[in-house]
């Protein structure tokens, strides 16, 4: 389960110069927001995994967007 955290943060220092501080602080807070409305929902931590690795496919694919070929 903690694989998808450390990712996040690593995402978070590698693109630190793509994403700049304001979109830096950005991912922090949908991460943040994420990880609050699961706790007041009550809902499973496990899915919480999986929507913070929907959050990190996204980061994923902004920081090294231009180097991924999509077809």
């Amino acid at each position: 389960m903690l694989i998808p955290f450390i990712l996040f943060w690593v995402l978070i220092f590698l693109g630190r110069e793509e994403l700049g501080i304001k979109g830096g602080l950005i991912a922090v807070a949908i991460w943040a927001g994420l990880l609050i409305g699961f706790f007041a929902l009550c809902i499973s931590p496990y899915l919480f995994v999986s929507a913070q690795a929907i959050v990190d496919v996204v980061l994923i694919l902004i920081i090294f967007g231009g180097d991924i070929k999509i077809r």
